[in-house]
Order: structure tokens, then sequence, then C-alpha cells
């Protein structure tokens, strides 16, 4: 029975890449032929060893690495001698024959739009397995930490201290000859810009928590084995809390309830259009002898829970004082989890990758020495300094 890389490779051999052959031996090869090239984009090849695999499947092996060239591919197209290399500046596509410049552009250009087409059956066998080997660990996250806070960051810098406006006052006259004007404290539209900011602020952070709390996890006790990763990512945040925080702790506790105050009181009305509890209600409810009264709504795809609440300052201090609490809890309490991901290196979630950090902490008592070593290892693989 055939393997569904063997019958994507029939598949491919027969169509997208069916001019596409072996190379030809170094010792029959003419090299005092000319050479012509092309560098395909990021946008036509966005994971160049996705074309090398095309190539693969098809029986068509790949080199390497060698200095400033992670890989490449010998093989011939119609016949004529082909390259297709990563290289430290870009995929490079190369043809080889007794052509002019208009006959060799055609011939990349027609190779180009094969193997990019080829593409898309990997894709589609890669798929097959994707959600397996992601739930099986073998996975690397990248680490957006530094760029998540650094739009927290902005958003808290412009909501503590909001642009300065001047009052607007302005006066005229009407068609009927009397006279108007108009008076906008400069003070309430920075009040309002500064609310803007605040729920960005806080979106901001709530995003960067969620996936700071994620790449904890093999830091700690995630278990690829065991553990459904995919199911982890798509919690909610106050589960990844629960998950890799504790519930038992009475300050991990407490953290999380003024949490979700403030995510409940601020970020989730504009997850839902602007309703449910806010800064100043968006439904007001018609009652008898009382008028149109503000509420907030929480609840609103079960059964309406409603609140009655005035409108009141925005408490800003107060917010980001609560994110710097949880900041400092959990370096205090996942230290060595937090000095990875401020070292913006990706984290693997595979067994190997927990050893060794098991291993590097009960021989240092501390992560620097592996931290060093994967951030040379990512600078050299980033230069091509094979």
């Amino acid at each position: 029975m055939s393997t569904s890389e063997e019958v994507s490779g029939e598949r491919l051999s027969k169509t997208a890449l069916r001019d596409f052959g072996p190379p030809i031996p170094h010792d029959e090869r003419d090299y005092g032929m000319p050479s012509y090239g092309v560098t395909l984009s990021p946008h036509e090849a966005p994971i160049p060893v996705l074309l090398r695999h095309a190539l693969a499947l098809i029986g068509i092996r790949h080199n390497g690495p060698v200095e400033k060239v992670a890989w490449w591919v010998a093989f011939t197209y119609k016949g004529f001698p082909c390259e297709l290399g990563h290289e430290k500046f870009g995929l490079r596509l190369r043809i080889g024959g007794d052509f002019t410049e208009e006959q060799a552009d055609g011939l990349l250009t027609e190779m180009q739009k094969k193997l990019v087409s080829a593409v898309r059956t990997v894709e589609a066998l890669l798929a097959e397995t994707a959600s397996e080997t992601l739930n099986a660990g073998n996975v690397t996250v990248v680490n957006q930490h530094r760029h998540l806070r650094r739009a927290y960051d902005y958003f808290r810098e412009r909501a503590s201290s909001p642009d300065v406006v001047e009052d607007v006052h302005e006066s005229g006259t009407s068609e009927d000859g009397g006279s108007w004007s108009s008076f906008l404290p400069g003070k309430n539209v920075m009040a309002l810009n500064a609310s803007h900011d605040l729920v960005a602020a806080i979106s901001a952070y709530v995003s960067s928590l969620e996936h700071d709390l994620v790449l904890a996890l093999p830091f700690l006790d995630f278990d690829p084995s065991a553990d459904d990763l995919t199911k982890i990512i798509g919690d909610r945040w106050g589960e990844k809390w629960r998950r890799v925080v504790g519930h038992t702790d009475p300050e991990a506790v407490r953290l999380r309830q003024r949490l979700a105050e403030v995510v409940e009181r601020w970020r989730n009305p504009y997850s839902h259009g602007g309703f449910e509890k806010g800064h100043g209600a968006t439904v007001y409810l018609h009652t008898p002898g009382l008028g149109a009264l503000p509420v907030g709504l929480s609840g609103v795809r079960d059964s309406p829970l409603f609140s009655f609440h005035s409108v009141s300052e925005t408490d800003i201090e107060g917010v980001f004082a609560l994110f710097d609490e949880i900041d400092a809890f959990l370096a205090e309490t996942i230290p060595h989890a937090m000095e990875w991901i401020d070292s913006e290196l990706d984290v693997r979630f595979d067994g190997d990758f927990t050893a060794q950090v098991v291993d590097c902490l009960d021989s240092e008592g501390a992560l620097e020495k592996l931290v060093d070593a994967y951030a040379y290892r990512q600078a050299m693989v980033a230069n091509m300094d094979y």
C-alpha cells in the first residue's frame, strides 16, 4: 500500500513537476556553459523549504548546509542543469545552457511557476498530520513577547500622558441674525482619548499575557504526550492562568480576580460591539416613572443580567498598577519561564527540549547556559554561518 508521500510524489511527477528530473552527474556536466538565475521573492515562496520538499517527493534530494547557504538542490529541467538554493540573501533559482537572455528568462519563469504550484500539494500533505504533530508537542512557538509588549507600552504611555488638547471656544452669527457660541473643554477631549487608549492597552496586555502563559508551559509541567496543546492555546486567558499559575495561591487568586474585573469593565464591551458593561452604558431601559435609565448588560448571549451603574472617570493608574503587580508576580512565581521569554528566543514544546530545560536547571540552577546556547545557534542559522 502506497504512503501519502508516495502518492503525492507520483501526482507531482505527472503534473506540476513532470519536466523536472535528477541532476546531471558531476563528471558529465559541462560547467563552461553560461548560467542564469533569478531570486524568488518572499511573497512567491514564503517558506522556501516547501519547494525543496516538493522536489524531494519526486526523488530529488538536497545538499547542505555550507557557508551562507542553508541548502541547495541540483536537478534538471527539460534536460538542462538547474539549482535551487536557499542562500543568505534569498532563494535563488539557476539554469545553465547556451541560451539567449530571453530564452533563459522564459525557462526560469516556467520553473518558478511550477515549483510554486507544487507547494499546494506539499501543504495538503503536511496538513494531514499537522494536528497530530502539534498535539504531540513537536512544534516551536514563535516568541512574540517583545512585539506584543511594544503595543502595550505604546498605548499605556498614551493613556497615562495624553496629548494636550486646547480648549475650543467658537462663536458666530446665524442666518436669522442671532448669535451663537460653543465651548469644548480640552481636558474632556483628553480624558476621552485616554479612555480609548486605556482599552487598547488592556487588550494588548491581556494578549501579551495569554501569549506568555503558553510560552511558559515547557518550563513547568507540560507533557507533550498527554497535554492537548491546541486546546490550551484556544482556552480563554483565565483557563491559561489556572493552568500555569494555579488556583490555590491566595495572591494568584486575588490577581486573577482583579484582572477579570478590569477585563469585564473595559475590554469585553468593545469585543461585542460596544455592548455589555462599559464606560457609559449604550442601552437605556425605559422605566415607568423613572424615565430612560442607563444599564450595562452581561451574559447577553444566554440570559441578560442587568446592572445599573453610573459613569465614572477612568482609573488609569489603578489598572496599570495592577498590571505591574501581575508582571512582578509572574517574574517571582515562574522565573525560569520568564527568563527565557524575555530572551526573545522561540520556544519548543517537544520532549527533548523540556528534558534539556530540566537538565540545565538541575545542573546549573538557572537557564543562562541554555539560553546562550540557543541564542548562538539562532544567530548562526540567521546568518547562515555554517
